[in-house]
């Protein structure tokens, strides 16, 4: 039994090399038949013109799964059937390629800053600490209400 390969997602077109003997001639009509696990599925040829049959078959992804199938070449003549040709498909899908862009999420980083300040009654208020940036950290920082009191009195003393 010979094997071809055939795609199973493509179209295929085979040739088969017929010739037909007999003390008169006939009506030849020819297929291809195709075995699968649970149905058949057969494929009429282009008219015989002495010599060379041929068949195409359909993309068969959607009904076939990949693998062996037996395949026979089918000729009716007149009344009469003959198989002339047993083989095996090995039908395969193509390659495909797919791709995609795929965006990372950027993770949010928040800042914060802060200044420290220390108020006296008699002085302008002086800074402590300079700027300390945070990253994704919350700090509390507590100030008593005479503090406020004492900054809201300071700017009110600047205006």
């Amino acid at each position: 039994m010979n094997e071809i390969d055939l795609m199973l997602d493509e179209e295929n077109e085979l040739t088969f090399q017929l010739d037909v003997e007999g003390t008169r001639p006939g009506d030849v009509e020819c297929r291809l038949v195709i075995e699968a696990q649970d149905m058949s599925l057969t494929f009429e040829s282009d008219k015989y013109k002495g010599g060379e049959v041929n068949v195409t078959l359909p993309p068969l992804d959607h009904i076939l799964k990949e693998g062996a199938h037996g395949m026979t070449l089918e000729v009716l003549v007149d009344d009469r059937r003959f198989i002339p040709l047993t083989i095996t498909g090995n039908f395969e899908k193509g390659v495909s390629v797919t791709a995609e862009a795929k965006i990372p999420q950027r993770k949010k980083r928040s800042k914060a800053s802060a200044s420290l300040v220390e108020v006296t009654s008699s002085s302008k208020p002086k800074v402590i600490h300079k700027k300390q940036e945070a990253k994704s950290e919350k700090k509390k920082i507590e100030v008593s209400d005479e503090k406020i009191m004492e900054i809201i009195k300071l700017i009110q003393r600047k205006n």
